[in-house]
């Protein structure tokens, strides 16, 4: 018997060119989405606003910066690394989509308690050629039927980070960047003092790494793309 799977999983594929297609998606939305963030867009000019002792110099980049594009500036870094991140999971033949209960319990528990699944573990039955334009082939149900995806907090974890291999600085702050994300739900406004010179040191690696790691994935897996 063979099985199709949805056009949003077409990754799980054997590697073809829309398999590839799909990780390169990812990753350049990873790309466009961090590169849009407004600090890193204004990044030197925040900096001379901040570092200004004059009221006067704290123009509109500063305000912005520190409170209307805070929070979403939190939210496109959060995002842009949850497409990395199931990007590279998905190159490496990780299931990034929730399994089933139904399918196969065992599996469905390690990977709600955060455990990397290999696509072969999927495929026991030897059925790792998948055929998207069979006709007569039947939905493949390992996943739900909304597809959802895993946690972008469990990509973070020290077993999904072995395959992905963030830096692990670079980690703790998408880290702390995620928890504040997070307060949406319940946000009053952003608050309290810091060491100008340390604030700029922090995020000035954020920004540069942050770029550097998805700019330079996006551009080897472009590259296999443009070979195949």
């Amino acid at each position: 018997m063979k099985y199709k799977f949805s056009k949003d999983v077409v990754a799980y594929q054997e590697k073809s060119v829309r398999s590839q297609s799909l990780i390169c998606e990812l990753l350049h939305n990873a790309y466009r989405t961090i590169k849009s963030v407004y600090m890193f867009e204004n990044f030197d000019e925040y900096c001379r606003q901040l570092k200004s002792d004059k009221q006067e110099d704290k123009l509109k980049i500063y305000w912005k910066t520190s409170y209307d594009e805070k929070l979403i500036d939190n939210i496109k870094i959060s995002v842009a690394f949850e497409n990395f991140n199931k990007a590279v999971l998905l190159k490496n033949g990780i299931v990034v989509h929730l399994i089933n209960h139904k399918f196969d319990k065992k599996i469905s528990s390690k990977q709600k308690r955060g455990i990397p699944i290999k696509v072969s573990e999927l495929f026991v039955n030897g059925f790792e050629s998948i055929n998207l334009f069979e006709k007569e082939s039947e939905n493949f149900n390992a996943f739900y039927e909304n597809f959802n995806t895993i946690s972008y907090s469990n990509t973070l974890n020290e077993n999904y980070q072995n395959i992905i291999g963030i830096e692990k600085e670079l980690i703790l702050e998408l880290l702390k960047i995620n928890q504040d994300r997070n307060k949406l739900h319940f946000f009053t406004e952003f608050s309290g003092a810091f060491m100008i010179r340390k604030h700029i040191e922090k995020w000035n690696y954020i920004m540069t790494k942050s770029i550097e790691t998805i700019e330079t994935e996006y551009r080897n897996e472009n590259e296999k793309l443009k070979n195949i």
